[in-house]
């Protein structure tokens, strides 16, 4: 299906997306900051982006408008449990700087799931037209 780029720095979150990532059989690559994923991004092409907000070394925020800068076609989905603020707050941020979806903590997975393959589709249609 799709190469996702994960980006979680919780070991069970990240464990438990991949592995519901890859029973929908998408490639994952896994990324524990932002700083990790931006050194992806230089040698990988995902088709998509999932990624947590509060994360140590590079925000998800900071990650989503650098990325849009320099990957502006990547969509981009952004998940939160919150940390001081309620998780809204920096999701509904995340969505104004490019992220196409974003979901809080903990996420339902088939949802998760329907919104990557909406995302997938709508770019495969963009990309025909």
């Amino acid at each position: 299906m799709a190469k996702i780029l994960l980006v979680e720095d919780d070991d069970l979150v990240r464990d438990m997306l991949t592995q519901v990532l890859q029973r929908a059989s998408h490639t994952v690559l896994c990324a524990t900051n932002g700083e990790e994923a931006t050194h992806y991004l230089q040698k990988e092409k995902p088709d998509l982006m999932v990624t947590d907000i509060i994360m140590p070394k590079k925000s998800g925020i900071t990650l989503i408008s650098e990325v849009k800068n320099r990957h502006p076609n990547l969509e981009i989905i952004a998940i939160s449990g919150g940390g001081r603020l309620d998780p809204t707050g920096y999701l509904d941020l995340s969505e104004s700087l490019g992220a196409s979806v974003s979901f809080e903590k903990p996420i339902d997975n088939t949802a998760l799931l329907m919104a990557i393959d909406l995302l997938l589709h709508s770019k495969k249609e963009k990309v025909g037209n």
